[in-house]
């Protein structure tokens, strides 16, 4: 058997305990790593913490802003789309994200100055204007800017364009303008009526004496009642005209409208259908309960008279006019709407864009101021009229008034 010296002995132990002591040196060690990996995973996952709230946050500022939002990469692939760019452009994020530019707005869409246009060019655009055409093929007007994208280095992450719905501000623009031009015309209109009115009554005045002086057989008679017929028509569009330029406010007064809808119905139907002998009905939609609400009783009655001439007119002997009264919310407001509907041959989508123009009239011997003169009225008293009209199905006048 192998006998081990001392010095052997001894040599080996202080190996052992050197061993030993190292290997304690690197469990302290791996101890102190280990620790300090704990420390370093907590500190990173408070940081993705951190980065996760601030991209929660980050994506509901960019889907709780009114301005639309699209971004694309350097590739050209989209990264970003928010609630307002969907609701503007009719396509959803979750379509969106992730496709490529270019395929899926094709030549439309935001292909006007868009955010790839300024990745090739490396020039954004400044607060500009153009058409965004939406997913239906309408173009929708918008405040634009665009810029590159770059991080906190310098380098390029691609581009993103800022834009806003500005459809209201141009309609409002559009309305004013329209506003100004019939002011101008009514005044135009009242002057030139007026300073026609007076030599129209004398012509009338002394074209009647003329006829008057023939005798019934003298075909000089039938002459001067033309004469008579064609100076009736010009005091008609003169009798308007003053009317469209020289309405004053309204003098309201606080009734209910149903029972001044039921009278003016009772009225209409003896003096217009019975009256004309026709065959059509005329129908009362509503029910007890009062509708009150501030109204010049007499300009309501030449509305709702006007539009039940022309429901009439348009219906010829036959036919169904239907007048309902009811309670909305528009525009956050309380309104009363009253219906006037016809079962007549409708209105083309075209002529229905123009039937509140002054002047415009499909009629014979219209005038042109009816229905311009109807809107003044409601305009008035605060209120709204819209029109509903399919050909072949019949019309519907709105009347929105603004009740207590």
């Amino acid at each position: 058997m192998y006998q081990i010296d001392n010095d052997t002995f001894s040599a080996l132990q202080t190996a052992f305990e050197s061993v030993m002591e190292r290997c304690e040196q690197l469990a302290a060690a791996y101890g102190s790593m280990e620790k300090q990996i704990e420390k370093l995973n907590l500190e990173l996952d408070e940081k993705n913490k951190k980065l996760e709230e601030a991209h929660t946050i980050l994506y509901s500022i960019l889907d709780t802003m009114h301005n639309g939002v699209v971004a694309v990469d350097t590739d050209g692939k989209i990264t970003q789309f928010n609630a307002a760019a969907e609701r503007s452009s009719g396509f959803f994020a979750k379509e969106a994200i992730g496709s490529d530019f270019s395929d899926f707005f094709g030549e439309k869409g935001f292909s006007e100055k868009n955010v790839l246009d300024v990745l090739r060019s490396g020039k954004g655009y400044d607060r500009d204007e153009k058409a965004l055409w939406n997913k239906d093929g309408f173009p929708v007007p918008v405040v634009y800017q665009s810029s590159l994208l770059r991080d906190a280095h310098g380098n390029l992450l691609g581009a993103v364009e800022i834009f806003n719905d500005i459809s209201k501000i141009k309609q409002l623009e559009s309305e004013n303008q329209q506003n100004r031009v019939l002011a101008a015309l009514g005044e135009m209109a009242a002057t030139l009526a007026h300073e026609i009115k007076n030599p129209l009554g004398a012509l009338g005045t002394w074209a009647r004496l003329l006829d008057k002086s023939f005798e019934t057989s003298d075909k000089r008679k039938q002459t001067t009642g033309k004469i008579i017929d064609a100076i009736s028509r010009l005091n008609k569009i003169v009798s308007s005209m003053l009317i469209f330029g020289r309405q004053g406010k309204p003098e309201l007064r606080t009734l209910d409208l149903k029972q001044t809808l039921s009278e003016f119905t009772d009225s209409m139907e003896i003096e217009v259908v019975f009256g004309n002998s026709t065959q059509i009905e005329v129908k009362k939609n509503w029910d007890e309960t009062p509708i009150i609400a501030n109204v010049d009783p007499e300009k309501l009655r030449q509305v709702l008279l006007n539009i039940a001439l022309n429901a009439v007119q348009a219906m010829g002997n036959t036919g169904t006019l239907t007048v309902s009264c009811k309670t909305t919310t528009r525009s956050g407001g309380n309104y009363a709407i009253i219906s006037i509907a016809d079962t007549g041959p409708g209105i083309g989508a075209e002529e229905l864009t123009k039937i509140f123009t002054p002047f415009h009239t499909t009629k014979e011997d219209g005038t042109g101021l009816g229905l311009a003169i109807v809107k003044k009225l409601i305009d008035f008293h605060d209120g709204v009229i819209d029109v509903e009209s399919e050909v072949g199905r019949g019309t519907v006048f709105h009347i929105f008034l603004p009740i207590k």
